[in-house]
């Protein structure tokens, strides 16, 4: 009767434990870092891409840069042969001072002028003052006829004097407004010679890594080539990647 009482707790016993799953237990330890590591294959492509290319014809004569090199935004990349864009600027300089020079003597002028005109005027009221007082004077027989007449004398030359000065208003005021417009012509082409003079130095357009350089010290041509034995090579001058993280320089 004992012996299958404990056959019945036994059995009782295994049939409560049936279907529970074993588990492991471990002590917790602290880990700095987890890292989990994937293995993939891929390709690496710039954030910006850009493409220099030559904006007009002449011999490249200088290169400040080589593939793989970090460039920042504004970095000088190459100089193209600027002789005649320099001279350019200085002669076009030249004559811009010589314009100013000229505003200058003509704005003169004109003050003078009006000076001149202002003082003939006067000279005028002045003399005309004299010659009605003499003429008053010689019908009453005052004075002789000789002083009468070089009152009217002097008066006829203030007139004359007058009339003078006016007429030289206009011409003198042609020549200023031509001045003027002689200056702002120079300041237009001084504008455009000096565009072409900082058209010879190229710089980066972005903070990169100058990834292709195709040509060395050949001449570009004016549509975005490089000629080199009489044949062309696409892509002057190419550049720049930016990569991510790379902006900061």
């Amino acid at each position: 009767m004992v012996v299958a009482i404990g056959g019945v707790v036994i059995y009782s016993i295994n049939a409560a434990n049936k279907g529970v799953v074993t588990v492991q237990t471990a002590k917790v330890a602290k880990q700095d870092t987890l890292v989990s590591i994937v293995t993939a294959s891929g390709e690496v492509k710039p954030t910006t891409y850009t493409n220099i290319s030559a904006q007009g014809y002449g011999r490249i004569t200088q290169i400040f840069v080589k593939e793989g090199d970090h460039v920042k935004k504004g970095d000088k990349l190459l100089l193209q042969e600027n002789v005649q864009a320099n001279a350019d600027v200085d002669a076009q300089s030249a004559a811009l001072n010589s314009a100013e020079s000229g505003i200058q003597a003509a704005e003169a002028s004109y003050k003078a002028a009006q000076a001149d005109l202002l003082q003939q005027r006067a000279n005028l009221e002045k003399a005309k003052l004299d010659y009605g007082r003499g003429e008053g004077l010689f019908k009453d027989g005052l004075i002789p006829k000789q002083d009468f007449d070089q009152r009217k004398t002097a008066y006829d030359a203030a007139v004359a004097a007058v009339d003078s000065a006016t007429s030289k208003g206009p011409a003198v005021e042609g020549a200023m407004s031509q001045s003027q417009a002689m200056l702002n012509q120079n300041k237009a082409v001084l504008t455009r010679t000096k565009d072409v003079l900082n058209k010879t130095t190229y710089t980066s357009p972005i903070n990169g890594i100058v990834s292709y350089l195709p040509e060395r010290r050949r001449r570009l041509c004016g549509n975005g080539n490089a000629e080199r034995d009489g044949q062309l090579h696409h892509d002057a001058f190419r550049h720049v990647r930016s990569y991510r993280g790379s902006e900061s320089g």
